[in-house]
């Protein structure tokens, strides 16, 4: 279950930048971003967040929002993009094995939103 460590890392990330920034405020939403090619089941990350905000003041009532972005390719052969449900590497087009890779891998925290009051 890499989720935990995942949601590890996103926490401490978010602390980090709280500090580096000097918020006071309390955190409202985060907004992490994952390719699909990461495998990360969105409900394993959400509670695992949940389970560990609670040790921290700064998150104990931040939502976790995830996206999952497509995996998407170019072939190298016919220059034809497309988004693929699996990772089978395959030109959809003209079958061409010579793929490149355009987005599913990436892995971020797209933003962090604050308390106003």
């Amino acid at each position: 279950m890499h989720e935990l460590t995942i949601a590890e890392n996103i926490i401490t990330l978010v602390e980090d930048e709280i500090e580096k920034r000097q918020i006071v405020q309390k955190i409202s939403r985060i907004v992490f971003v994952a390719g699909k090619l990461n495998a990360i089941i969105p409900e394993s990350l959400t509670f695992g967040f949940n389970t560990i905000k609670k040790e921290h003041s700064d998150l104990a009532n931040a939502e976790l929002v995830i996206r999952i972005l497509p995996i998407k390719i170019r072939c190298l052969s016919c220059g034809a993009e497309s988004t693929i449900d699996e990772p089978e590497f395959v030109c959809q087009n003209c079958s061409g094995t010579e793929i490149e890779m355009l987005s599913g891998s990436e892995m971020f925290i797209e933003s962090i939103e604050i308390n106003e009051e």
